[in-house]
């Protein structure tokens, strides 16, 4: 359920900072291992500025905005 809490966020905001997903999933684990399952499945892509602090970004690839537009067609019917 994660996972769908993420594509929907991102849906609705665009391309959103690693810290403003952990307002969301608040246990840092989980939100990595989503990330990461999330990337791997061609759904969201990371974007990355080696600043300091490093800051990365987040947001939905074409496959994932278009799962995350059924998604919420989902959600508001229900």
């Amino acid at each position: 359920m994660p996972s769908v809490i993420i594509l929907l966020f991102l849906l609705e905001k665009g391309e959103v900072r690693y810290a403003d997903l952990t307002k969301l999933i608040a246990s840092r684990g989980p939100l990595s291992l989503n990330l990461k399952e999330l990337s791997e499945e061609g759904l969201i892509q990371r974007r990355v500025i080696t600043t300091k602090p490093i800051q990365a970004y987040y947001s939905l690839i074409d496959r994932g905005r278009e799962i995350a537009t059924h998604l919420d067609k989902i959600k508001k019917t229900l």
